[in-house]
């Protein structure tokens, strides 16, 4: 099970929940993330994946460019944003 606290804890970038994509200047996705992060970098987006995987929890990882459709407006996981 992913933890938040742990999460919070490893890595340096900024974690955001139940937060709506919208506010993060994404290009043509809307809705809202359970959990959205912005890894400060290749290290802590490594970091990041190693905890997702570990915890089998959901993700995508997206950057500010793509074009992703989420089901019912909705993702039940955790969204990775990158530069």
């Amino acid at each position: 099970m992913l933890k938040l606290e742990e999460l919070r804890k490893e890595i340096k970038g900024e974690i955001f929940v139940q937060e709506d994509m919208a506010k993060h200047d994404i290009k043509k996705v809307t809705g809202v993330a359970d959990i959205l992060v912005k890894p400060s970098g290749k290290k802590d987006l490594a970091k990041v994946l190693q905890l997702l995987r570990k915890s089998r929890f959901p993700y995508v990882v997206i950057n500010r460019k793509g074009r992703v459709l989420f089901p019912e407006d909705r993702y039940h996981g955790v969204v990775i944003v990158m530069d």
